[in-house]
């Protein structure tokens, strides 16, 4: 397989960022990493959107636990009561998830990532706005990020009871 070139791009609409976080789903062979304040702007709930998580999450076995969706979230009140079909991929795929919400300190942070084997990622500079920068194939630019991720998760609580009898 061919190493695809680095690329920084920086972009400013809605259909734009939506483009780019489905880029960024494509592209994740082991490893999701999002933080967002409530999961509404990536649009998660969506169809196509749905699918590529649950073919990300479905491409191996629940013995190998390789996959990992791991999500840091400042408020869950929409994920509780107004994502169901997310929810339903979340406890289907329970091994493979897990959801953290961050502490009361650091919930005013505005910005979201989207991060993909620490190489490919999308990351909304504020929640409130447009604008975002998608990064392909480039783990040096993704690793702030990453590292970033890494130490919101040590920091956050896990948010989610998610089901998984019959394991």
């Amino acid at each position: 397989m061919t190493a695809l070139p680095s690329q920084y791009t920086l972009l400013t609409g809605e259909s734009e960022y939506r483009a780019a976080i489905d880029t960024v789903l494509d592209s994740a062979m082991n490893t999701l990493a999002i933080l967002d304040r409530d999961l509404a702007a990536l649009r998660l709930e969506e169809p196509q959107r749905l699918t590529k998580l649950g073919n990300f999450l479905h491409a191996q076995h629940p013995s190998e636990r390789t996959k990992k969706l791991r999500i840091v979230i400042h408020q869950t009140h929409l994920l509780d009561s107004h994502m169901p079909r997310l929810m339903n991929l979340f406890t289907r795929y329970a091994h493979a998830v897990d959801v953290r919400q961050s502490p009361d300190n650091l919930r005013q942070l505005a910005d979201t990532h989207l991060l993909a084997d620490g190489c490919h990622g999308v990351r909304r500079f504020h929640i409130d706005h447009a604008r975002c920068a998608l990064i392909q194939a480039d783990p040096a630019a993704i690793q702030p990020w990453q590292q970033r991720f890494e130490e919101l998760w040590a920091l956050s609580l896990p948010c989610l009871k998610l089901n998984t009898a019959g394991l």
